[in-house]
């Protein structure tokens, strides 16, 4: 076949030709254990009957209706669920295409509302330090880290940072001291910025391909919500890829008791079977909205599209129905345990960190917690590694910040059966090693 489609990888990838549940299927006869839901977007894996009979139905009901001329009944049912999920004082929502559109538009969102209270001068925005939130030149431009946007400069210049909670690196074992440390650190660290001019800080709920899911520690977003209210600044939730059951909560800020401003999600909302992401925004933030802005001119062609939110009230229901919210949670510390053994079993994993079905797997130098030499691209090996041992992992290079640090993701369908993730497992485990003898170390 001649090469017409724009690369995406420099490696040459093999040709997917069928998917069932969490195992896909490539033209060469090989079967690849999905290890990390492609991006963290597959979370009801393929095939999944209910979500195939949505596509299905909906298309022979209404594809498109543009929303500048009909309402239509998905999108509206979807908004009515998803605020249901997210928890009292939610009631606004926007669905979209994507995360990194979903991020700009709740950036646009942000502005709006002190817009509309006479302070269009807080324009700014914060983000964490190791962070990635789309890949739009606005999104990109929160993204902390620069490998993200060196190939777009001056296109993109970056925004405030501040220090995700790495607690990894505090060199404190204590869990409770090392959380008490990460929100000191965020308290020093929101005093030095540029309040007065900023609209909103906007952390993930759970770190993703940018620190390899780093969890904020116990009273880390209760401390940002304080800082928030006492500086007038908004907190926007980035639940792209920790959204909508991957933590064992519908989102990721649930396993706190702080409640932000504005939440966008993507990926998981419609378990991988059609491109929907969305915003939300709290009854408050709607409020100061609406009196200057009773209508939002923010959208694309494709917002609200009923097709894709048809798909999403699917994925809902699938959630809800196989009780995948307690699978997750129970199974997920199982999954921990394991990832943990083989951590130690292959002796250059220096953290293993994570909740639910959402894990990250540091490389380190054994015995300490340096990264390797960047030289290496320890990422690059384990991901191809994986590949030829038929498993998917996620990458996460840079984690550590400051050019340095190797991590990879696995993040199985929240609805993966015990036997493909004993297969997950089980090829992770050769990757390993394979990886360790490649080292020479």
């Amino acid at each position: 076949m001649p090469a017409a489609l724009i690369p995406s990888s420099a490696r040459v990838l093999p040709l997917a030709v069928r998917g069932q549940g969490a195992r896909i299927h490539t033209a060469d006869g090989r079967d690849y254990i999905d290890g990390s839901s492609g991006p963290l977007a597959a979370n009801l894996g393929h095939g999944h009957p209910a979500m195939l009979d949505a596509l299905h139905r909906q298309s022979h009901e209404l594809v498109f209706a543009h929303r500048g001329q009909f309402r239509n009944a998905p999108a509206e049912r979807l908004a009515v669920e998803v605020a249901a999920r997210l928890g009292p004082g939610f009631g606004r929502s926007s669905f979209v295409c994507g995360g990194s559109e979903a991020v700009e538009l709740a950036m646009k969102l942000a502005h709006m509302t002190w817009a509309a209270e006479g302070r269009p001068g807080k324009h700014r925005f914060v983000s964490g330090g190791v962070s990635y939130h789309g890949n739009t030149l606005g999104a990109m431009n929160l993204s902390g880290q620069p490998r993200y946007s060196s190939a777009f400069r001056p296109l993109v210049r970056g925004e405030q940072t501040i220090t995700v909670p790495q607690t990894f690196r505090l060199g404190v074992p204590d869990g409770s001291t090392a959380a008490r440390e990460a929100v000191a650190r965020l308290r020093a660290e929101f005093a030095a910025l540029d309040v007065e001019h900023t609209a909103a800080v906007v952390l993930e709920g759970v770190g993703g391909s940018s620190s390899g899911v780093v969890v904020p520690p116990p009273g880390f977003f209760e401390e940002l919500r304080a800082l928030c209210d006492e500086h007038d600044v908004l907190w926007i939730c980035d639940e792209v890829m920790s959204g909508f059951g991957r933590t064992g909560r519908w989102f990721a800020f649930q396993h706190s008791t702080a409640v932000p401003d504005i939440v966008c999600f993507a990926k998981g909302v419609a378990g991988g079977y059609a491109p929907l992401g969305g915003v939300t925004v709290s009854d408050r933030v709607w409020e100061r909205i609406s009196t200057a802005f009773p209508s939002v001119a923010a959208g694309h062609t494709f917002t609200n599209f009923p097709l894709n939110c048809a798909v999403g009230l699917a994925a809902l229901a699938v959630i809800e129905e196989e009780d995948l919210l307690r699978r997750v949670t129970e199974r997920g510390e199982r999954l921990g345990r394991q990832l943990g053994v083989i951590a130690e079993g292959a002796g250059i994993i220096g953290d293993v960190r994570g909740t639910g079905y959402m894990w990250g797997l540091e490389f380190t130098l054994p015995g300490t917690t340096e990264p390797f030499d960047p030289a290496l691209d320890v990422t690059a090996r384990a991901v191809a590694a994986a590949a030829e041992h038929g498993l998917l992992v996620y990458p996460a290079r840079l984690c550590a910040g400051d050019g340095l640090g190797d991590a990879l993701i696995v993040a199985p369908p929240l609805n993966a059966t015990d036997d493909e993730l004993d297969d997950l497992l089980s090829r992770l485990d050769d990757s390993l090693r394979s990886i360790r003898a490649s080292l020479d170390i």
